[in-house]
């Protein structure tokens, strides 16, 4: 099992009708293409894998268990219509809140949070094991702290481990969140020298975590 929380700035608003005038927003494709490489084998699917979408901004949460997860397919547009099912459903229920998970198609539920500390609570609650904090390169140089190195040092993942990968451009207008992440317990900083791509961090989680596996 490989759990990752994966957050983006804010909610990209687009429909079905803009997917299929193939005008779907670039954001929406990076987020699709991260989807893909949690889940997504050539045959099948990771029934182990969880992953977590979290839109700082709404407070709104998107959960997609492998287990229970119907139609997601290896195709973009798949990806992108199921999300867009599950915003749509948090616009129209009204009663959403901080305690109910509302189911949106099979394995994907949806969860509004009222603010940022609730959300960490929840998230705290969850993370029972290390939490790993994925910078970027641009950001190595900026802390002082011991930085794991996942192409270099030997890290052992966990059942219990979180991935938290930002998936949006940081400012020290907008990083916050991921200020307040670094300053839990159990979180240890994480980079990945020679990956830039998110989606290609991922891959590399899930080969080191099947590496692992098969030893």
């Amino acid at each position: 099992m490989v759990n990752f929380l994966l957050v983006q700035e804010k909610i990209i608003d687009y429909n079905k009708k803009i997917i299929d005038k193939g005008l779907t927003p670039q954001k929406v494709y990076k987020i699709c293409s991260c989807i893909r490489e949690v889940f997504c084998l050539s045959y099948s699917i990771r029934k182990n894998n969880l992953l977590y979408l979290y839109f700082q901004k709404e407070h709104i949460l998107i959960k997609f268990e492998g287990k229970k997860l119907r139609y997601l397919g290896p195709d973009e547009r798949s990806q992108a219509l199921l999300l867009e099912k599950a915003l749509k459903k948090v616009k129209r229920e009204i009663s959403i809140n901080n305690d109910i998970w509302i189911k949106s198609t099979p394995g994907i539920f949806i969860r509004k949070f009222f603010d940022m500390s609730s959300f960490l609570d929840f998230y705290r609650s969850i993370a029972l094991g290390k939490s790993f904090l994925i910078i970027s390169n641009n950001q190595i140089d900026e802390y002082t702290v011991d930085i794991l190195n996942l192409n270099k040092q030997f890290v052992e993942i966990k059942d219990d481990d979180f991935f938290i990968i930002p998936i949006y451009t940081l400012s020290r207008k907008n990083s916050k969140m991921i200020e307040l992440f670094k300053k839990m317990k159990n979180t240890k900083l994480l980079s990945f020298s020679k990956i830039k791509d998110v989606e290609y961090k991922i891959l590399y989680i899930n080969f080191k975590k099947d590496q692992q596996r098969s030893i």
